[in-house]
C-alpha cells in the first residue's frame, strides 16, 4: 500500500514535468481521484483557457482489461462530438502510462448544487432538466453509446445548458440483451441503464425541495406526493413497471405539468 501510494504520488511529479515542458498548457492542481484514474486540471499558457489531462493510475499499468476500458474511454469520447461532452485534445502515453486531455467544463456539478450549495429544484423544473438530459442521452445511444454512470457528480449545469463528464464506464450498446435477462441495470450495456440511473437522478433533484414532517422513513411515493402521472414515469424508469423501449420513448412521454 505504501508503494502504491509513494508510485502514485512519484508520477504525479513526473506528469507536472511533463506538461510544463513539453506541452503548451501550465500544470495547476489535482482535482480528481477515481477507482482508475487521476485527473488534473491545466492552463494554456496563451490564452488562459482550462483543460484536464486524466491518466490511469500507475497501479493499474499491467492490467490489460483495465487499460482497453481506458482506451475505450478515450475512443468513446472522441466519437461522442456532442456539445454537450468536453471534447478531447490529445492523448498519449507518459512513461507506459496511457492520458488524454480534454476540455474544462466550469460548470457546478448537481451534488455540489443540491448538497453544497442547497440549491432546490421544484417538480417542474426537474421534469425539464430530466427531458433536456434525455435529449442529450438519446443522441449518445443514436451513436450506439451507453454512458452507464448518470449519477448527480458525472451531471454538470453551466448557466442552463447540461454537460455530461466521466466516461469510465460508458460502453457500446449491446442490442442482443433481452429485457429479462437483466440483473443489475445499472452495468447493463443498454439504454436501460441510462434510463435507470436518470429514474434515480430525477429523484435526487425532487427531494431536494421536500423537507421531512415526520422521523418515520417512508417509500419516495408516499414521501413527495407526486401526481400519479410522475410516479408511473418513475416507476418506469426505475424498472417498478415496465420499461420504456427506448431513450426516444422515455423523452417522448415524460409528463407536461
Amino acid at each position: 500500500m505504501i508503494f502504491e501510494y509513494f508510485s502514485e504520488k512519484k508520477y504525479d511529479r513526473l506528469v507536472k514535468g511533463f506538461v510544463n515542458n513539453e506541452t503548451p498548457y501550465n500544470f495547476i492542481e489535482e482535482i480528481g481521484i477515481g477507482a482508475y484514474g487521476v485527473a488534473y486540471l491545466l492552463e494554456d499558457a496563451a490564452s488562459d483557457k482550462k483543460y484536464v489531462l486524466k491518466r490511469l493510475k500507475t497501479k493499474h499499468r499491467h492490467k490489460k482489461k483495465i487499460r482497453q476500458k481506458f482506451d475505450r474511454e478515450i475512443k468513446i469520447l472522441k466519437e461522442t462530438g456532442l456539445h454537450h461532452v468536453p471534447a478531447i485534445i490529445s492523448h498519449g502515453k507518459i512513461q507506459d502510462i496511457p492520458f488524454y486531455i480534454m476540455d474544462y467544463i466550469e460548470g457546478k456539478t448537481f451534488e455540489q448544487a443540491i448538497f453544497a450549495e442547497g440549491k432546490r429544484f421544484p417538480l417542474e423544473r426537474s421534469l425539464q432538466i430530466t427531458k433536456e438530459l434525455l435529449s442529450i442521452i438519446k443522441e449518445f445511444h443514436k451513436k450506439g453509446i451507453v454512458h452507464r454512470d448518470l449519477r448527480i457528480p458525472n451531471i454538470l449545469l453551466k448557466g442552463n445548458t447540461l454537460y455530461i463528464i466521466d466516461f469510465g464506464l460508458a460502453s457500446y450498446i449491446n442490442e442482443e440483451i433481452k429485457y429479462d435477462k437483466i440483473i443489475n441495470p445499472k452495468r447493463t450495456e443498454n439504454h436501460i441503464s441510462d434510463l435507470y440511473f436518470i429514474g434515480h437522478f430525477l429523484l435526487f433533484l425532487l427531494y431536494s425541495n421536500y423537507t421531512p414532517t415526520i422521523k418515520k422513513e417512508k417509500s419516495w411515493q408516499e414521501e413527495l406526493q407526486l401526481p400519479s402521472a410522475v410516479v408511473d414515469y418513475i416507476e418506469r424508469l426505475l424498472l417498478i413497471r415496465p420499461a420504456f423501449s427506448s431513450a426516444e420513448e422515455a423523452f417522448n412521454q415524460i409528463p407536461e405539468i
